[in-house]
């Protein structure tokens, strides 16, 4: 089987590096597209002795890209049709860190989803301290100084803002793909994967769907103003 897989250049990197050694006969493509989310690609499957002359999507996956991911394997969420993701199977259990030690998430349009989910958690900034703790944060910002209670609770209120800044963008994009995305009965490519999710999930439905409507449940506060206490 031949893969076409478009990504975005960071990732193609990744990916390459992945399937160096693997035997998987591909051709990676680039993704000319300034708004599609870095951990997203697409995947086009032919016959091994036919090229893809075409490039309709057969199935999408989330690729988290992070540097552990060329010698250890990808965190993988895959979505597609069973018939897809059987065809793409010798593809997805390369990138993944083990055979089938990636998630099927839904139909197409899921890991689109979880991607742009991912891609506004992750933010703007690559800088790996911007994801620590709010305390573990501030602790590094005033090491070389005497902590200010003004600046403290002027940080807190940034980060508090900019988190329901986060809340608002995803319950958006929630909302999109479940209206695009009807709720419907979902059979996972591993059956295994059933109880991947505890007893209180709703197994019935994709695990995109699942991550949607937990979305929708997170609060959203009313914009407040946290005025600094003056010294």
């Amino acid at each position: 089987m031949n893969y076409t897989i478009v990504a975005p250049q960071p990732l193609q990197a990744l990916i390459a590096h992945r399937l160096s050694h693997s035997g998987i006969r591909y051709q990676l493509n680039h993704c000319s597209d300034d708004h599609h989310p870095t951990s997203l690609a697409f995947v086009t499957t032919s016959p091994a002795d036919t090229p893809a002359t075409t490039y309709q999507t057969d199935i999408e996956f989330l690729a988290l890209p992070t540097p552990q991911a060329p010698e250890h394997g990808f965190i993988l969420a895959a979505a597609g049709s069973i018939s897809a993701l059987q065809r793409s199977t010798p593809l997805l259990d390369t990138l993944a860190p083990i055979a089938q030690g990636w998630l099927h998430i839904g139909d197409i349009g899921a890991a689109h989803f979880a991607a742009q989910i991912w891609q506004i958690l992750l933010g703007s900034n690559t800088n790996p301290a911007d994801f620590l703790p709010f305390w573990q944060n501030t602790q590094r910002h005033f090491t070389q100084q005497t902590p200010n209670q003004a600046e403290l609770i002027a940080s807190l209120a940034q980060q508090t803002q900019a988190q329901a800044q986060q809340c608002q963008d995803m319950q958006h994009l929630a909302t999109a793909f479940l209206l695009r995305h009807p709720e419907h009965a979902f059979t996972p490519y591993h059956p295994q994967q059933r109880s991947f999710f505890g007893p209180y999930s709703e197994t019935h439905i994709s695990p995109a769907h699942q991550l949607a409507k937990l979305i929708m449940l997170l609060p959203i506060q009313p914009e407040t103003t946290i005025v600094p206490i003056n010294q």
